[in-house]
């Protein structure tokens, strides 16, 4: 049956998508309750524009009915009882770098951009760091750099903060796990917009599920406090390889996987297919590998790298703040574009990924002219990683003893094709990726994975974090009226 709010503009002998009239709606009684500075809805301004733009730019087609710029956790929580009352479709974004279709973006809802919300402190006594929501993770790395200290975030300076609550790798990660591994308290809002405190001591079970459990899915987290952690020089850099290189650059990709012991060492290994011919003399690939050494002389760590003659080597010593501006700053704004994230996930010592990589090359052949950039990026998960998150009490994902790795394959399609063409080449990549496997007893990685790969049902936790959604969202409010990851 129809509400008395969904009848009204038929009544009125206008035919008003009910999706827009309970934007408009939740907008104007926002409005009543909020400074007009905080309240968006001409789409034509500059901060309508610039909220409505993302790394993912076919989310930019998505007109909210207004945008909402809250500057504190009563703001978001008047915001989210507003929405509920209208009953609107709504969503979070901080950096919006999810390409996932209404996980930071909405259609004629309410649009809360976080980007306000840049607060920071340090405390000198107990080494923790507090964060806001809004911003990106490379102002929070200047900031904390006065007192040599840096927290555990996002590999790119231009990715939101909103990535540590899928897990976040971080090139400090071997040393002190998951960026959500070091959180140590969480402010919340509810569905309901009542303001919570989640830790090990409070609402312990909702600070478990935000770690890595599938983003906002329990409510919006309006501050962090987490570990933060000694910073100083780095040795960094990339090796860029072409042609005949690319196959011993894999070989050595693996045996770093699978044999390094390190720590302080990092890498990103990226694998690139460009849309030009190869001739059979493989001139439409290269890789481009991130070394990360936490300290000024990484020993024999990237030997095998380093052995393989290169195009080019921007190798040296490096700050933090130049490390995650790799390859050159800004990369995360310039690589906006019709982009998609595919994960998978692997052991070394087989030849799944050896087939997963053939798989992708004979993809890639095949499809010339349906993609602008392919890349298939080598993420290890060492058993350092997997042990420093054991010590802090673990996260969503209960992660497995490493070593193991994940594949991110990105798709970035060409702008203007058609409806169509669009969802096949998707379709079949996504039946690529499907078709290669994973394996068995591993996580996929959600800050990678698209939203029909379902990641969370790949956690040991799975059944837990469902009880637990279901107590913090109980009339699946968050559920039914945002985008994220199925809880089903």
């Amino acid at each position: 049956m129809l509400s008395l709010q969904a009848l009204l503009p038929l009544v009125a002998g206008i035919a008003v998508p009910v999706a827009a009239t309970a934007g408009t709606s939740a907008c104007s009684n926002i409005s009543t309750q909020l400074s007009s500075s905080k309240v968006e809805s001409n789409e034509l301004s500059l901060s309508y524009i610039e909220s409505t733009e993302y790394w993912n730019t076919l989310q930019d087609d998505y007109k909210p009915a207004c945008i909402i710029y809250p500057d504190s956790a009563q703001d978001v929580s008047v915001v989210i009882q507003a929405i509920r009352a209208a009953g609107s479709r709504f969503a979070i974004k901080a950096g919006g770098h999810n390409p996932n279709t209404f996980y930071s973006s909405v259609d004629k809802g309410v649009l809360l951009d976080l980007s306000n919300m840049t607060a920071k402190s340090y405390d000198e006594e107990t080494t923790l760091a507090t964060y806001e929501p809004g911003g990106v993770f490379g102002d929070v790395y200047e900031y904390f750099a006065e007192w040599n200290r840096t927290v555990v975030g996002a590999r790119l300076a231009g990715v939101g903060t909103g990535l540590a609550l899928g897990g976040g790798m971080s090139y400090l990660s071997p040393q002190y796990g998951m960026a959500c591994d070091s959180f140590r308290e969480l402010e919340i809002v509810l569905p309901d917009g009542q303001i919570v405190t989640a830790s090990n001591e409070t609402n312990t079970d909702l600070f478990f599920a935000s770690r890595g459990g599938g983003g906002n899915a329990y409510g919006i987290v309006t501050k962090y406090t987490v570990q933060s952690r000694p910073i100083g020089e780095f040795w960094a850099g990339n090796l860029i390889y072409l042609f005949d290189q690319t196959d011993a650059v894999v070989e050595a990709i693996g045996n770093f996987i699978e044999y390094n012991t390190d720590p302080k060492a990092a890498i990103i290994g990226t694998y690139e297919k460009l849309p030009t011919p190869d001739l059979d003399l493989n001139l439409d690939e290269a890789i481009i590998m991130f070394l990360v050494y936490d300290g000024p002389d990484p020993g024999d760590a990237f030997k095998n790298f380093t052995y393989i003659s290169a195009l080019l080597d921007t190798t040296g010593i490096k700050t933090y703040t130049e490390v995650v501006n790799m390859p050159i700053p800004f990369s995360t704004e310039i690589s906006r574009g019709n982009n998609m994230f595919r994960v998978g996930v692997h052991r070394p010592g087989n030849n799944s990924y050896g087939n997963a990589l053939d798989e992708w090359r004979n993809w890639a052949e095949s499809n010339k002219g349906k993609y602008e950039l392919l890349s298939l990026d080598f993420q290890p998960v060492p058993k350092s990683l997997t042990d420093a998150s054991k010590a802090q009490g673990g996260n969503a994902m209960q992660m497995p003893d490493g070593p193991y790795f994940w594949l991110n394959y990105l798709i970035s399609t060409p702008s203007g094709m058609s409806d169509a063409d669009y969802d096949a080449v998707q379709a079949s990549y996504r039946d690529l990726v499907k078709n290669t496997g994973n394996a068995e007893g591993l996580p996929l990685f959600i800050n990678d994975a698209s939203y029909d790969q379902n990641p969370l049902q790949t956690f040991s936790t799975f059944s837990k974090l469902q009880e637990i959604k279901k107590k913090y969202d109980p009339d699946s409010f968050f559920a039914d009226y945002t985008g994220g990851w199925s809880f089903a």
